[in-house]
């Protein structure tokens, strides 16, 4: 028995056994990318422990949420996307910082916060720990532009809005650092140049 399973072990460790095939997700991701302002002369992120993200959804994210309701963070659909896989969905509570990407923070989502009233946009709440400078951050979840049909050939995009959009936080809750410069403003969803955030520190 044990030569009966040792085979395959040596076949597979020879030539590669296959991978499980990726999944067929209807939602993706951005990166943004944590690098020092110009203004800092050490990194600007040591102490962090929590980070908010705020990107505004434009024209093509608002009309799908829009046209999808079901598809908004409390909808049916909705839910089984900003949820956790065992809900039986995307679950991306649990996927956004799950999946194992060169360079990534390490982190944890605390909570999402869609907004489509005034301000149409995403809040992402993060726990992170270890090294931030120069490394991506996930943000999402995105519609793919096979679900968000955007017209006249447009992308599903978010940009960051202010300089307080992006933020970094300690345990106490306090601001550690805040958003000097960004660049570009805009991603469309898995495109794979990030956000850049250039951050200082608080006063």
């Amino acid at each position: 028995m044990k030569a009966t399973w040792a085979l395959p072990l040596l076949l597979c460790g020879l030539a590669g056994c296959p991978t499980e095939p990726a999944e067929d997700l209807d939602h993706g991701i951005i990166n943004i990318e944590f690098k020092r302002g110009q203004s800092e002369t050490s990194s600007p992120y040591d102490g962090t422990s929590r980070v908010e993200v705020t990107l505004l959804y434009l024209e093509c994210l608002i009309d799908f949420y829009d046209a999808n309701p079901d598809y908004q963070q409390y909808g049916p659909e909705g839910a089984l996307v900003f949820g956790t896989r065992e809900d039986g969905g995307e679950g991306w509570l649990d996927r956004l910082c799950d999946t194992e990407r060169a360079g990534q923070v390490d982190c944890q989502v605390e909570s999402f916060r869609q907004e489509l009233d005034a301000a149409k946009q995403l809040t992402i709440h993060y726990t992170v720990s270890g090294e931030i400078e120069d490394r991506l951050l996930p943000f999402g979840p995105l519609p793919e532009p096979d679900l968000a049909m955007c017209e006249a050939g447009g992308q599903p995009i978010v940009r960051v809005g202010s300089m307080g959009a992006v933020r970094g936080l300690d345990g106490n809750g306090d601001t550690v650092w805040n958003t000097e410069a960004f660049s570009p403003s805009e991603a469309a969803t898995g495109q794979g140049a990030p956000i850049t955030i250039r951050a200082a520190r608080a006063n």
